[in-house]
This record gives structure tokens, C-alpha cells and sequence, in this order.
């Protein structure tokens, strides 16, 4: 059987290492890079969010929500609460430091969208749009079979 030499992977991961050289690129000013930027919208989209919560909503590791945490905390662009009634749990909230730089990454990702997508009809960009969250849904599905599959010795 001959196999395929170019997948659609090919093109989404290069769209993706762009998209993070990209923002490398337009926020070392401020500290920050591709790495941190997805965790500050999300955290000012969602004030008070859970650091659980926050690994559960990008699909990310504990390790990695720790680290992209500590960077933005150093920073002063986020600060972290104690719960209350639960000491192991850490709500994160956005600073008055962190809304320029918030607004600033929501001008950069629109500006990139627009500009990676200015070839494609308004049509085009919704289907591109639709099949990619489709995608998505269903490897994030896949890969919760597979690891509830290991985890229950099969």
C-alpha cells in the first residue's frame, strides 16, 4: 500500500509553528510569546478560572498551565487566590497591567487571521472554520477514548 507523502497535519503544523513565531515576534516587548498568550485571553475571558479548569479548556498538561501561569505571574499580568474552602486550589485573575497587553494580543491575532485567510472568500474562511472545530472535537474525542482505554488495562 502506498502511502500518502503530504497529509492536511502537514499544513496545520506549519500553520502553527507560524502562528507562534508570529507572536513571538510581535510580543517580546512584552515578555510574552506564543506560549503565554493563549493562557492570558483565556484567563480574562474567564476571571476567577481554576488552574484545572484552565489545563481542561486548551487541552493542556498541568505542567505546562504551571509554567505559562508562573511566566504571567512574574510578569504581573496575572495573579493567583487561594479557594477557601479548598487550600490545593488556585483561582487566576487578570491585573490592570495585563489590559494593554490583552488588547494588544486580540489586535495581533485578528490582524494574523485576516492576514493568513485574505486570499480565501468570507465562504471559504467559515468552512475552513467549521471542518477545523470538527477536527478538533474529534481528536479531542479520540484521545479520550485511547487514554480511558490504557487506563482501564486494555
Amino acid at each position: 500500500m502506498r502511502r500518502q507523502s503530504v497529509t492536511f497535519l502537514k499544513y496545520i503544523s506549519m500553520i502553527q509553528r507560524n502562528t507562534g513565531r508570529y507572536f513571538d515576534l510581535c510580543l517580546g516587548a512584552d515578555q510574552i510569546g506564543s506560549g503565554q498568550q493563549f493562557f492570558l485571553l483565556r484567563i480574562a475571558e474567564n476571571e476567577g478560572i481554576t488552574m484545572y479548569d484552565l489545563a481542561q479548556l486548551g487541552q493542556f498538561d498541568k505542567g505546562t498551565v504551571t509554567k505559562a501561569v508562573q511566566k504571567l505571574s512574574q510578569l504581573g499580568y496575572v495573579r493567583m487566590t487561594v479557594d477557601q474552602s479548598d487550600k490545593r486550589v488556585r483561582h487566576l485573575y487578570t491585573t490592570d497591567k495585563a489590559q494593554a497587553v490583552i488588547e494588544r494580543v486580540y489586535d495581533l491575532r485578528d490582524a494574523w487571521n485576516m492576514q493568513i485567510t485574505d486570499t480565501l472568500t468570507p465562504e471559504e474562511r467559515e468552512q475552513v472554520l467549521f471542518l477545523l472545530e470538527r477536527m478538533a472535537k474529534r481528536s479531542c474525542e479520540t484521545i479520550g477514548h485511547i487514554s480511558r482505554t490504557k487506563k482501564g488495562g486494555i
